[in-house]
């Protein structure tokens, strides 16, 4: 560690800290707050202070401990404030409930007795009860099955291979397929040692939590589903530390919300994936997070919002600065949709029309499962003014999810077909894409 930094960095508190969308200030206020609310003195705490129990040159004194556990409701243990010496005389109760905690997943995740003595090892539950000679079990357990950096960058390959099966395969077996990986990666997960392999694993890890849970929620239709899975995603970004996919999860995890009307909490989760931003992304997933942000203030009735955020997507997108290879899901088409979407909500429908057609002329490889949404929504601008031409966008709309189910697309479709007046073609099309949707909404076991 740095020469100024006597302690090692508490990536936890600051994870933690970043999960909400606190900045310094904001976290220092708030023990400030808790303080107050005790009759405590100010003792002239700073955001900067705050910054520095992060990077390690400072370490929080009790008087602040024992806030900062009730501000986040957690353990000291879960938030990197207690030192080893502080570890080690954690009470026998605590380390029973999280020997039990580990049991538990035995029975609901079949993992293998190897897997949970490493378990217990790496919470550091085995060591209190072991006693002299106890030093000799994790050599023991390392002889049993172990995760190498061979099977950390071969799980990582398999989800790279998932990934790119996403736009071709049906729905339900890339779920299948994705949620069964997803769930090994997080048991070898509590197995990998510390260190570089650990890393491999937990990106990987959430990026297949990541890819489980998209399917989940649009191409499946499983809002809680796909909200567990985006859980399971945040908690692995947790162990790598990997900013730009934690923004990620966050923004998928306020779609779930945010498709429900629900303002308050996918506006929270964008707050804290917008936190992450500030610590180094590229344009596209900047531009993406504002897109997300425009589409959840659409659905939550606020247009000028919306707009507001698609001006600072186009800002970005063209902006220097490199993106993870994983981010897949957006180009500079998806932008034109996700603005075209936008002028709708605002009224503007020639606005709308031209970036949605800008969007269907210039969507990549990987557009097939868009191209329903941008042909109901140009439906939509259209069906003001001419419903004949609308109908004939719907009718497209919905080759396209013959061609490639889209639970999303489907929705956006039977939406759009509402506000169509009764007629021999709308009453077809409604027919259609009712045959359409019972043919392609499978059951889903996660």
């Amino acid at each position: 560690m740095p020469a100024n930094h006597r302690h090692p960095p508490n990536r936890r508190l600051a994870w933690e800290r970043l999960q909400r969308g606190w900045s310094y200030e904001e976290l220092c206020e708030r023990i400030r707050a808790s303080m107050r609310s005790c009759d405590e003195k100010d003792t002239g705490l700073t955001a900067n202070t705050v910054r520095r129990w992060e990077t390690g040159e400072r370490w929080p004194d009790p008087r602040y401990r024992k806030h900062i556990v009730t501000i986040f409701d957690k353990p000291a243990s879960e938030l990197g404030l207690l030192t080893p010496d502080e570890m080690a005389m954690r009470p026998v109760t605590e380390v029973v409930d999280e020997i039990r905690r580990l049991l538990s997943m035995i029975v609901a995740e079949g993992i293998d007795r190897s897997t949970f003595l490493r378990g217990l090892l790496g919470a550091g539950v085995l060591a209190p009860l072991l006693g002299e000679g106890g030093e000799r079990l994790p050599a023991a357990v390392e002889r049993g099955r172990g995760v190498d950096a061979e099977s950390a960058e071969a799980f990582a390959r398999v989800v790279d291979k998932q990934a790119a099966l996403y736009w071709t395969s049906p729905p339900d077996d890339i779920f299948q397929a994705s949620v069964a990986h997803t769930r090994l990666g997080m048991s070898l997960l509590r197995a990998a040692p510390e260190g570089a392999v650990r890393q491999t694993l937990a990106e990987a890890a959430a990026r297949s939590a990541l890819l489980s849970g998209r399917v989940a929620f649009f191409d499946l239709d499983d809002g809680p589903t796909a909200a567990r899975l985006y859980r399971m995603a945040l908690s692995a970004t947790r162990e790598c530390g990997d900013h730009p996919l934690a923004a990620a999860v966050l923004a998928h995890a306020a779609f779930v919300p945010g498709f429900e009307g629900n303002r308050t909490d996918a506006l929270g989760l964008l707050d804290a994936a917008f936190a992450h931003a500030w610590h180094g992304v590229g344009p596209l997933t900047r531009a993406w997070l504002h897109c997300v942000a425009s589409e959840i203030s659409a659905r939550c009735g606020e247009p000028k919002e919306c707009m507001r955020h698609i001006d600072r997507a186009d800002q970005m997108v063209d902006a220097g600065g490199d993106d993870p290879a994983w981010l897949d899901f957006f180009e500079r088409a998806r932008l034109d949709g996700f603005a075209g979407y936008s002028a709708l909500t605002a009224g503007n429908h020639e606005e709308a029309t031209r970036r949605l057609r800008k969007a269907l002329d210039d969507l990549g490889p990987n557009g097939g499962k868009q191209r329903s949404v941008l042909l109901a929504d140009l439906a939509a601008a259209h069906a003001p003014t001419d419903d004949d031409q609308a109908a004939e966008h719907l009718n497209q709309a919905v080759d396209a999810l013959d061609d490639q189910w889209y639970a999303i697309g489907h929705d956006r479709v039977r939406r759009v077909l509402k506000v169509l007046p009764p007629a021999a073609q709308t009453r077809a099309l409604d027919e259609r894409l009712t045959d359409l949707g019972r043919s392609r909404h499978p059951e889903l076991t996660m």
